[in-house]
């Protein structure tokens, strides 16, 4: 039985008006920031980044008109609605009836939701995979000159993120299944030159900054350490021994913080060193979590009877598998099967498998009838999770144990926090230990001089050299003291310094600090 139209398109209402309406409740988070204030340099637009390329921060350009989150936002919903645009043009190639019911499977997940609102390079990533998901397709169905738009498509994915390349194997299985005679045709090379030619820009930008993101990247995602090349003029920080005056003062002030209302965390203690096997399991089951949670109510049912019973095609005109499908195959578990046999060395973001979302939806519909109730279900499941989480980044003290929250710790109380700076130190610059706290601080206090000193947390594109940063470096080093905001709770040796108090701040709910 053919899902109700209506209903289906009820649920795609719904779940893109629960985005736009998350974009406006949901405070900005750090990684936001950071985007946004990428986008707001006076070197911009770049060709890239310390962290990533440069998409996101092109997305984020409404920013540097209307200095406020929701610019971006609202480019990411726009972004959002025609991924799924694309999503429904390659559903319906192999069944016309059943493509608007992919957009909605796909429209009601949680990934589909958060991704319809935050600000992430994730956003250029599925917007571009979507299009070259199509473009594929209907290159080996029959018009091969469609492989530049896929291999275009793949370029301006790269410029996004770099996990784009997964595209790569899924377009050869699709090839050697489908069409192996294109690959005696100049069409998918030519494809590939296109590619190449978009992102040559970004790969002379890499050659000329010791290819620093590409490094970081290769370091982030396997966990290996990178030698990177910093360009800040500030001494490095080093963590203090055990028994220098640094210690005596954190020693000290943590003991008067104990007894202190709003401070009743301890320290954490140290956790036994966990061997190679359970960090194995451990990361290997944060990955399967991570995808059942993209999914929701969805990966949970499926991870439970998905297997059984897709392996019984239902009654459907396109029995036989037509040209094209072995593209939607590989696009759907090629992403899974890469990062889960990464799984047991490294850690794994739940993000970062996600691109496999769009062909798995239509994987999933041309097997099984996924019926209007459970899409129903879901979507008021997923909508209510997220509007609780919306409240309790609004009023974290209304929910037990709501302080841990991640998305808490990344997003609430900055607004209280640069307010703070800019009242505390109208005249002065300080420094922060990561790159988190100082986007924040230039997001809401943007007139403050503030600079990120490197050895505390990892390096950012704060430390790279930049001529704004090293500016407010040198003003720093003019300064007779030092104000350094940090996350670390052991205040740093820093050369040429010496630490005279160390005190202990949190922004409450009411955005007192």
């Amino acid at each position: 039985m053919i899902n109700s139209r209506k209903t289906i398109f009820s649920i795609i209402a719904i779940s893109l008006l629960a985005a736009l309406c998350l974009a406006i409740c949901v405070p900005m988070v750090t990684d936001e920031a950071y985007s946004v204030d990428w986008a707001r340099r006076s070197s911009w637009p770049s060709l890239g980044f310390f962290d990533h390329p440069p998409l996101v921060s092109w997305l984020a350009t409404g920013t540097r008109v209307w200095h406020d989150i929701f610019a971006a936002r609202l480019v990411v919903w726009g972004t959002s609605i025609l991924s799924l645009h694309f999503v429904w043009k390659t559903a319906r190639v192999f069944s016309s009836d059943r493509a608007w019911t992919v957009v909605a499977l796909l429209a009601s997940t949680l990934g589909g939701i958060a991704s319809g609102f935050l600000l992430t390079p994730d956003t250029g990533l599925m917007l571009m995979w979507s299009i070259a998901l199509h473009e594929s397709v209907v290159a080996i169905r029959n018009n091969p000159k469609r492989w530049l738009t896929a291999g275009l498509a793949t370029g301006i994915g790269l410029l996004s993120k770099y996990t784009m390349v997964l595209i790569g194997p899924v377009f050869l299985w699709g090839l050697i299944r489908d069409a192996k005679k294109q690959l005696l045709s100049p069409w998918p090379y030519l494809g590939g030159l296109v590619c190449l030619l978009v992102f040559l820009p970004h790969l002379w930008w890499q050659s000329e900054n010791n290819w620093i993101t590409a490094k970081f990247q290769f370091g982030h995602g396997f966990s290996v350490k990178q030698s990177l090349v910093l360009g800040s003029t500030l001494p490095p920080a080093t963590s203090p021994p055990p028994d220098s005056p640094n210690m005596i003062l954190r020693q000290n002030l943590f003991s008067a913080l104990t007894a202190a209302p709003g401070f009743a965390e301890l320290d954490p203690k140290p956790k036994p060193e966990k061997s190679k096997w359970e960090r194995a399991w451990q990361y290997t089951g944060d990955f399967a979590g991570g995808v059942i949670g993209l999914w929701g109510v969805y990966g949970m049912l499926w991870f439970m009877a998905l297997i059984s019973r897709l392996r019984r095609p239902a009654a459907s005109s396109n029995l036989a598998p037509p040209p094209g499908l072995a593209i939607i195959d590989a696009g759907a578990f090629f992403p899974l099967i890469f990062f889960g046999i990464l799984s047991p060395f490294t850690k794994i973001e739940a993000n970062w498998p996600a691109m496999h979302m769009a062909a798995l939806t239509i994987w999933v519909c041309s097997r099984s009838v996924v019926s209007t109730r459970t899409m129903a279900i879901a979507t008021t499941i997923h909508i209510t999770l997220l509007a609780g989480l919306a409240w309790i980044l609004t009023f974290p003290e209304s929910i037990p144990g709501a302080r841990s929250n991640r998305m808490l710790l990344e997003s609430k109380g900055y607004k209280a926090l640069g307010e703070w700076v800019r009242d505390t130190y109208p005249h002065q610059a300080i420094a922060v230990d990561s790159y988190q706290l100082k986007s924040a601080i230039r997001y809401y206090a943007p007139e403050t001089p503030v600079a990120q000193w490197p050895g505390i947390t990892r390096g950012s594109e704060y430390t790279r050299g930049f001529a704004d940063d090293v500016t407010v470096e040198r003003a720093l080093l003019s300064q007779s003291d030092l104000t350094v905001i940090a996350m670390n709770s052991y205040p740093q040796v820093i050369e040429g310094y010496e630490a005279v108090s160390f005190e202990g701040m949190r922004v409450c709910p009411d955005g007192r600090i």
